[in-house]
């Protein structure tokens, strides 16, 4: 799987803005996956489309004890995280510039897969391949940890604009029961799923492997 130019183009500039806004971000997204990752077992995690490395960072630092792992195609984002670990001492973090729909890990490598606003980011067969590969590293019994974009219920129009102008086509495929749904054809139980409310605009899912 290869970036499209304008998605790299993207990519190249906001990498920072990224990690200037994710902090603040509405609701506080991170908050809730940190929550939710914390409720299982997290010695080896693997982040999908991390981007900078911003999540596998933000765990790192709460849990001292954890691997972290965070793949992303993107060489623009990627390129942002290493300064990152080394201004703040973080040495159980290892960020990977890799395809998540051909995972270079063997099976049974990962307590729990996590994935922050990337999903939508990846195009369908990429992201179904990244499900499958989910379930091969994933240990039995495993976890699937998610936030990621959805459509709110109020004021729609504005997440409809939004797609429209920053995101790729295909990403409004993870709304609604999009990413649950795929989960449960691929073995995953879901335990959490809380979607968009009037005022949000994000869904958290939390997935058990079948062991």
């Amino acid at each position: 799987m290869m970036l499209e130019l304008g998605t790299r183009l993207k990519f190249r500039f906001t990498g920072p803005l990224l990690e200037a806004v994710n902090p603040r971000l509405q609701g506080h997204p991170y908050d809730v996956l940190m929550r939710l990752l914390e409720g299982g077992r997290i010695e080896n995690v693997l982040e999908l489309c991390g981007g900078t490395g911003f999540a596998s960072r933000m765990l790192a630092e709460r849990h001292s004890k954890v691997q972290a792992t965070s793949i992303d195609l993107s060489p623009e984002l990627t390129a942002v995280g290493p300064h990152k670990l080394a201004s703040r001492g973080i040495d159980n973090v290892t960020l990977v510039e890799g395809d998540v729909s051909t995972l270079p890990y063997p099976d049974d490598s990962f307590d729990t897969v996590m994935s922050a606003f990337g999903l939508h980011e990846v195009p369908t067969a990429g992201r179904l391949s990244a499900i499958r590969e989910s379930v091969r590293v994933l240990k039995p019994g495993g976890r699937f940890v998610i936030v990621d974009l959805d459509r709110r219920t109020k004021y729609g129009w504005t997440m409809d604009l939004f797609m429209k102008v920053m995101e790729p086509k295909f990403a409004p495929e993870v709304f609604g029961t999009g990413l649950v749904d795929r989960l449960k054809e691929n073995g995953f139980t879901i335990d959490h799923h809380e979607s968009a409310g009037p005022n949000g605009w994000t869904q958290s899912i939390v997935a058990t492997l079948e062991a």
